[in-house]
């Protein structure tokens, strides 16, 4: 965006002050951003905000736990196989997107325009070292890999909301980060990304593509160099 002021927030999508209800919270995200605005050391001025969001949790007290009965293999570091752990993955969860998706009425359209398994291709043409993965779509790299990965991720996050129980956001993001094989895949092509000549593409590898308090957990499986670095 090339913007000459910008606080980079590590929130999921559609929460840019981090969490409802954190009143508290919100005003320093705020603060934070509005500091930006008295440096002079710029052109530009790019910043992390140093604070992960306050946890959320379901509002109906009285829901049964969440559970997820959905059984997925163990995690493997051959990139090669993160493809096809992945799609196994997803073919698991389908019946329960489905249940989600008919109490819910309908599902949002994919922003990538992308169908899931040509986004899970790609994703392992990356994480496989291949800078320019193959496909018809007019996006650049850095733009079809952020979308393809939050339609992704909000496939997955549908998916287990299907399952019995209430889930907080945190659960539902801990659980995707923590136990998918998907997260594993993206962190693979992340990683490739970072040695990407195209400045966005490394942008987002560095900073979007793995929230960081789960960079650490999954730098050592794929070769990532741990913590974020300019």
């Amino acid at each position: 965006m090339q913007l000459p002021r910008f606080l980079w927030v590590p929130f999921e999508l559609g929460r840019p002050f981090g969490a409802p209800n954190e009143p508290a919270f919100q005003r320093r995200v705020l603060r934070r951003a509005l500091e930006l605005l008295e440096r002079s050391d710029g052109p530009v001025v790019l910043e992390d905000f140093p604070e992960d969001a306050p946890q959320t949790h379901p509002s109906d007290e009285d829901a049964p736990p969440w559970s997820c009965p959905v059984t997925f293999s163990a995690p493997t570091e051959e990139r090669s196989e993160l493809v096809s752990a992945t799609l196994d993955e997803m073919a698991r969860l389908e019946p329960w997107h489905e249940i989600h998706i008919h109490a819910r009425g309908g599902s949002g359209a994919a922003v990538s325009g992308l169908e899931r398994r040509d986004i899970v291709a790609r994703l392992g043409d990356l994480a496989a070292g291949v800078q320019e993965p193959g496909g018809e779509n007019d996006l650049p790299l850095a733009e079809w890999v952020r979308l393809g990965c939050d339609d992704l991720r909000n496939w997955y996050v549908d998916a287990a909301q299907g399952q019995p129980g209430r889930a907080s956001t945190s659960e539902l993001r801990d659980w995707f980060w923590r136990q998918t094989a998907a997260a594993r895949l993206i962190a693979a092509a992340a990683r490739t990304m970072i040695d990407h000549p195209d400045p966005f593409a490394k942008i987002l590898a560095l900073r979007a593509m793995v929230p960081r308090e789960y960079l650490d957990e999954l730098a050592p499986e794929i070769g990532m160099p741990s913590g974020r670095t300019q």
